[in-house]
């Protein structure tokens, strides 16, 4: 009998349901809800319907977790070093410690950021933000880490405060194994045969429960719909905010540029006023100039008319 005739086992659907891209949760959800109850098993189908769909950051860390499990485990040790350093107040340790830190956790985002674009998905600054929170957390807190390591996170960590904060963030599954990586299939625990069901009358299709799958995914879908809202007016908001701050520097040169041509047009008038007092001075001194010199042709012909009158 095929693995897919016994219905699915909880902790396989919930391993492969946690290594999808969110937009492929519910209805793969939806399909292994259906595959357990087709065999009558309704606790599994109950279980796996509850499993709740990640958001794009928690997605992005469960990915890390499966593609860099040592890294990822490497977190909550790292973790401990740091909060020990702090607690001893050891300077040059915890210099140490932070520079890995900041490292570890550069290398980690540009991993993630990596396995994001194999997957088709372009990681927003927001998006990178929940996942930087969620190594934060897993770095202040060895139940985060844990978490973080099983790969089953639904939302991202929040970190408390320091490094002795707990994490208020929910992950999924019940357990904090740490999934095999992605495309492996030798760590993956073998099926177990599930017995045959007794025979019985076909109970059908519960109402109640497929009433409550339909509510779980019409929320689904109105929190994917208000996360990408938020994440559009986010993005419109940093747009505007780049919208205006080229403005107020367009402002700024054009108020300069204004200042300029203003101080310009005061030394063109000043040049103006003393270029045309200059000019009515010259023009004042031509007038008297040819006052002058009608004056000196006058006594010129004076002179001459009464030297011809001596001869």
């Amino acid at each position: 009998m095929s693995e897919e005739a016994e219905g699915p086992e909880f902790e396989d659907a919930a391993d492969e349901l946690y290594g999808l891209h969110p937009d492929r949760f519910v209805p793969r959800r939806t399909e292994l809800v259906k595959a357990a109850r087709a065999v009558k098993d309704k606790e599994t189908a109950t279980a796996i319907g509850a499993l709740r769909k990640p958001s794009l950051g928690a997605w992005l860390a469960n990915v890390l977790a499966r593609e860099s499990p040592d890294e990822v485990g490497a977190l909550e040790e790292l973790g401990g070093q740091l909060r020990q350093a702090q607690e001893t107040l050891s300077g040059d340790a915890l210099r140490r410690l932070t520079s890995q830190r900041r490292e570890l956790v550069g290398a980690l985002v540009a991993r993630a950021r990596k396995l994001a674009r194999e997957d088709g998905e372009k990681v927003g600054d927001s998006v990178a933000r929940d996942l930087e929170q969620t190594i934060a957390a897993a770095l202040a807190d060895p139940e985060a880490a844990r978490a973080f390591a099983a790969g089953r996170l639904t939302t991202a960590l929040e970190p408390g405060a320091g490094f002795t904060g707990g994490s208020t963030a929910r992950g999924a599954g019940g357990t904090t194994r740490r999934p095999p990586p992605r495309g492996s299939s030798s760590t993956r625990p073998a099926p177990r045969r599930r017995e045959e069901p007794e025979p019985g009358p076909d109970e059908g299709p519960d109402p109640a429960e497929a009433e409550r799958e339909r509510a779980r995914e019409a929320a689904d879908r109105a929190v994917e719909r208000a996360r990408e809202q938020r994440d559009d007016t986010a993005r419109a908001a940093e747009r505007a905010r780049h919208r205006a701050e080229q403005a107020g520097s367009d402002h700024d040169e054009a108020a300069a540029a204004a200042q300029s041509l203003r101080d310009r047009l005061e030394r063109a008038e000043a040049d103006e006023t003393a270029a045309r007092e200059a000019l009515d001075a010259a023009r004042q001194a031509a007038e008297e100039a040819d006052t002058a010199a009608d004056e000196a042709r006058r006594a010129l012909d004076q002179a001459e008319a009464e030297r011809a009158d001596l001869e």
